[in-house]
């Protein structure tokens, strides 16, 4: 009823040329957002950047966005991509206005909610569930948070009407 929304986002590994130090490579963000790169595992990880709405489900990687991983691989960098060593696709939601969803239910007062963390939950995780803690045991916002101007209304559910 908030209106959260899971999209599906997809990952692959390509191996590296022989004696290529991956710790060694940087990350490649495309400005728009379109595509990523990394290092990971010893192989790079390139994902389209899709955030494809999809129903909550075991999520699967369609072909054409390995198709797309494996082609902006080629476009940002020397590399032919011959095999895709490994694919993948995850979960992240949204509520609509793209920010976490942390507090007690408007109309279910013993729900709590946190969610929505987009695909920054790992980021997230310290400051949410520092809110989250404070919110829980009727504590202050922690004063770190204050700083940065978060309170207990910013992530709120009771926001949506």
């Amino acid at each position: 009823p908030m209106g959260i929304v899971p999209h599906r986002r997809t990952a692959i590994t390509v191996d590296l040329p022989a004696g290529t130090d991956a710790n060694a490579l940087p990350e490649i963000n495309e400005i728009e957002d379109t595509f990523y790169l990394k290092p990971e595992g010893g192989r790079l990880l390139a994902s389209p950047a899709d955030a494809t709405p999809c129903a909550p489900a075991d999520v699967q990687p369609e072909e054409l966005d390995i198709a797309y991983a494996a082609h902006y691989v080629e476009e940002a960098t020397a590399l032919d991509v011959r095999r895709v060593f490994k694919s993948w696709a995850g979960m992240r939601s949204f509520a609509p206005d793209h920010l976490p969803v942390v507090g007690y239910a408007r109309d279910e007062p013993g729900f709590f909610w946190l969610a929505g963390q987009g695909g920054y939950g790992i980021l997230t995780s310290p400051a949410l569930g520092s809110l989250a803690a404070a919110l829980l045991t009727d504590q202050p916002v922690p004063e770190p948070l204050v700083r940065e101007g978060i309170g207990a209304e910013t992530f709120s559910p009771r926001r949506f009407p």
